[in-house]
C-alpha cells in the first residue's frame, strides 16, 4: 500500500500575473486564472530552509502544471500572496508553489 498522500484539488485560487508600474503606483495585472488546487500549510523542513535563504513560506499549493503559466501572485481566501518559488511536485502532472504573503 502506497504512503504517498492523495491530493485532492478542493479549493479555488486565483493565479494573477502583475507587473510592476514605475514608481509607487498598484502593479499592473496583465493575465488571471482561476484555477482548483490543493492548499496546505508547509511543512518544518521547508519553512526553516526557506528561513535561512532568507524567504518567508505561508502556505504551499499544489496544482495541474498545465494551468500554470508566468503567474507571479495568488489570491486564496481574498488574501494576495506572492509565487516565492515552483517546482516539482510528486506527480509530474503537477506544480507546487510557494506562497509568501504579501
Amino acid at each position: 500500500m502506497s504512503t504517498r498522500r492523495k491530493i485532492t484539488f478542493n479549493k479555488r485560487i486565483t493565479l494573477l500575473a502583475l507587473k510592476p508600474s514605475p514608481g509607487r503606483g498598484e502593479p499592473t495585472e496583465t493575465a488571471r486564472a482561476i484555477v482548483w488546487a490543493d492548499v496546505s500549510d508547509v511543512g518544518v523542513t521547508t519553512k526553516f530552509s526557506a528561513l535561512q535563504a532568507g524567504a518567508e513560506v505561508s502556505f504551499s499549493v499544489i496544482m495541474w502544471r498545465k494551468e500554470f503559466k508566468d503567474y507571479t501572485h495568488c489570491d486564496f481566501d481574498g488574501i494576495r500572496y506572492k509565487i516565492i518559488e515552483t517546482g516539482a511536485a510528486a506527480n509530474p502532472l503537477h506544480i507546487r508553489l510557494l506562497l509568501n504573503r504579501g
